[in-house]
């Protein structure tokens, strides 16, 4: 009688850890940005992690126009040694994995796209190059690109050919062509359908090996990342970086005009400093610098030389030149948007040919302040110059000598030379002018 009354605490017991212990764990990842340095790390951390863990999948829910070559093989690598099962999913409805995001998408251990979305375009594009049919550079790029497509596709399964025309033909593919052609393995509206159609699913690993996924009643982790991630993604933007090179040099310009301000210096210091950090993980053209720098040289030769306009004019058309091709990546999410660089370069272009103007203007004018200033200002004599004696002038005594003989006290005099802390003067006819 007392066996069949602790039968159940005990079955409870034996449940409920075994219940636990078989609960899928699945690292889910949101990757909605372009391929680069930093971007990638979502990944492959997110990878890493998941195998530290030893939980079951990864699942990459893309929406992604692509990105960077040399931030590609890492990925694609990360996930073909993957030890935990990769999911790549493109989605919601209305997303892409374009260029690079094919790659990812192909290479991963299961391939699925939801309605509406499309995937392909994966030829190279080469920064800053005209990317004619018969370049070679591009060739081999295309080449190696497509060489990996295929020995993927052979051991995922997918298809070769339709690999090769997303690199050579530069062909994309909706959800449905995509499930036709064998490029993904299903298509999943969201994410309740695509756990139900993964589990039970038999998958062959890159090894060879083949598993069975299961995610009924899974667990989702996600990868927390610090703020220096989120930080270093805010600085991978171009429009950001770009910003921070044109304000950056306006800053120091700025210090070099009035000297002794700092602040100017320090920010554009600043500035410049998280540039040169942003253009390790963007593609920054040398021209691009090249033609900024030029810019500036054409707004400074405009103070000294009479062109009527045309230097003024020119730096302007160097200057945003030079911005729009600042950072050439191969997709437009790589790129500084027009919209953003004419009217910037524009008014970075008027300012700094104002600012130069007025200092050379200053620099012209007669010196009004200090010792110098005091040249032909009006002075009270204070003590008879005989011809030495004393003026008042600017609020102060000064000891003078008049150059004109004797000078009674209370005549009005001009200063005509000052030197050392003595002042020449000079007497006015009719005293008629006010003291300063």
């Amino acid at each position: 009688m007392k066996f069949w009354a602790i039968l159940p605490v005990i079955g409870l017991l034996v449940c409920l850890p075994v219940g636990a212990e078989q609960a899928p764990v699945i690292r889910w990842v949101d990757f909605d940005q372009s391929v680069n340095p930093i971007s990638i790390l979502r990944i492959t951390r997110a990878i890493e992690e998941a195998e530290a863990n030893g939980e079951q999948l990864v699942i990459l829910r893309l929406d992604t126009p692509g990105g960077m070559v040399a931030s590609l093989h890492p990925t694609v690598q990360a996930i073909l040694n993957s030890e935990v099962p990769v999911v790549a999913w493109v989605a919601p409805p209305g997303a892409h994995a374009a260029s690079a995001g094919f790659f990812i998408l192909v290479a991963a251990d299961v391939a699925v796209m939801a309605p509406g979305t499309r995937t392909g375009a994966a030829a190279t594009i080469v920064m800053g190059g005209e990317n004619q049919e018969g370049d070679v550079g591009l060739k081999k790029m295309n080449e190696d690109g497509a060489a990996l497509l295929r020995s993927i596709a052979e051991r995922r399964g997918r298809d070769k050919q339709a690999c090769e025309d997303a690199v050579f033909a530069a062909k994309a593919f909706e959800e449905s062509v995509a499930l036709e052609k064998g490029l993904i393995d299903f298509v999943a509206a969201d994410r309740d359908e695509l756990l139900r159609l993964l589990d039970g699913r038999e998958v062959r690993r890159f090894d060879g090996e083949v598993i069975t996924l299961h995610t009924e009643g899974a667990v989702f982790s996600e990868t927390e990342f610090a703020v220096k991630q989120a930080f270093l993604e805010f600085l991978a933007d171009p429009t950001i970086a770009f910003l921070l090179f044109t304000f950056g040099g306006l800053l120091l310009y700025l210090e070099f005009q009035y000297p002794g301000t700092i602040v100017f210096g320090v920010l554009g210091g600043i500035c410049l400093l998280l540039f040169a950090i942003a253009a390790l993980n963007l593609p920054v053209s040398v021209l691009g610098i090249l033609l900024i720098a030029l810019s500036v040289t054409l707004f400074v030769l405009e103070v000294k030389i009479v062109s009527h306009g045309l230097l003024t004019l020119g730096g302007i058309a160097a200057l945003i030149a030079g911005s729009l091709i600042l950072i050439d990546g191969p997709i437009p999410e790589l790129r500084v948007k027009p919209l953003i660089v004419i009217p910037v370069s524009v008014a970075i272009s008027l300012f700094m040919v104002a600012a130069m103007r007025l200092a050379v203007r200053a620099a012209r004018a007669k010196v009004a302040t200090g010792i110098e200033g005091l040249k032909e200002k009006i002075a009270t004599v204070t003590r008879t110059l005989g011809p030495e004696g004393k003026v008042f002038v600017h609020g102060e005594t000064w000891d003078a000598v008049s150059c004109a003989g004797h000078v009674p006290e209370g005549a009005k005099v001009r200063v005509v030379k000052v030197q050392d802390m003595l002042l020449t003067v000079e007497p006015l006819n009719g005293g008629a002018d006010e003291v300063n």
